[in-house]
């Protein structure tokens, strides 16, 4: 088995045996469409050295000493498109960040992400992220917990290296909450 496909192996195979939802369980009716907002918050690793990393900031900001570890804090908007009677949908997610507000720089990001959510929680989706530096593609695969309307989203990405961009590995949280269903 290629190694890739363990970790996403043992995923599904918990989501199974736990059987957590990523919804409330209440008997409603499900819409086929809903709004979903809320914050962010995070950090990320640039694979590049603190001279490198310094030298491109020193382009958006003050010369000085930083740190190719940021923190991320933003806004999430997505739209989902709920799969029949399931829990189960498709999401498309746009995402504004701010990294290295720590340092006393400020990174924009804008993230736009085409994904899949399972009922049970397990996430995974594909993107572009535009940035100070140009643009690449996003990879990011996590897990959303629920608390009666207020969903959890606990998720890894992973910046695809480029000619502009490094390679690049976040971890992201907030909380999210249905602003409009049809």
């Amino acid at each position: 088995m290629d190694l890739w496909r363990f970790p996403l192996l043992l995923v599904l195979m918990a989501s199974a045996v736990l059987g957590v939802s990523a919804y409330s369980t209440e008997e409603d009716v499900l819409p086929d469409f809903e709004f979903i907002l809320g914050p962010r918050v995070g950090v990320k690793y640039l694979n590049m050295s603190q001279e490198d990393f310094s030298e491109e900031v020193s382009k958006l900001a003050n010369e000085g000493d930083y740190y190719p570890v940021v923190s991320l804090f933003g806004a999430s908007l997505e739209q989902r498109i709920l799969l029949g009677s399931t829990r189960s949908h498709f999401s498309i997610q746009e995402v504004a960040l701010v990294g290295g507000l720590e340092q006393s720089i400020a990174i924009p990001s804008l993230l736009l992400l085409i994904g899949y959510r399972a009922g049970v929680g397990f996430e995974f989706g594909a993107g572009t992220l535009i940035g100070p530096s140009g643009a690449g593609v996003l990879l990011a695969v996590g897990w959303t917990f629920a608390f009666s309307d207020v969903f959890v989203p606990v998720d890894i990405s992973v910046t695809l290296p480029n000619n502009n961009i490094p390679l690049g590995v976040a971890i992201t949280t907030g909380f999210n909450f249905r602003i409009y269903r049809s």
